[in-house]
């Protein structure tokens, strides 16, 4: 093996040992960016927790306005007709 040869398989060690240095970089950096996009979508679980929990309140919110306004409403009525009822079966025959 001459020099010439062996000059170039130490050129080609330092390039492979530059590459893994880039590689090792790169690694770490994706490495990171995963980190990131777990907590994110841990955060994004949260919110969407919490966004369920407000959601069923409101439905139930909702749903409990309905049912009051339609006891309400149907009270109302009940008390017109027994009213009316009332007011019929007092008056005198003709």
């Amino acid at each position: 093996m001459g020099v010439g040869n062996f000059i170039e398989l130490l050129r080609s060690v330092d390039r492979l040992l530059n590459l893994e240095a880039k590689h090792g970089k790169a690694i770490e950096k994706l490495e990171v960016e995963i980190d990131e996009l777990k907590n994110r979508v841990t955060r994004l679980e949260t919110r969407e927790e919490i966004v369920i929990v407000e959601a069923k309140d409101a439905a139930r919110t909702a749903a409990t306005q309905v049912a009051i306004t339609s006891v309400s409403d149907m009270a109302r009525r009940i008390g017109r007709l027994e009213e009316r009822s009332e007011q019929k079966s007092l008056k005198p025959p003709e």
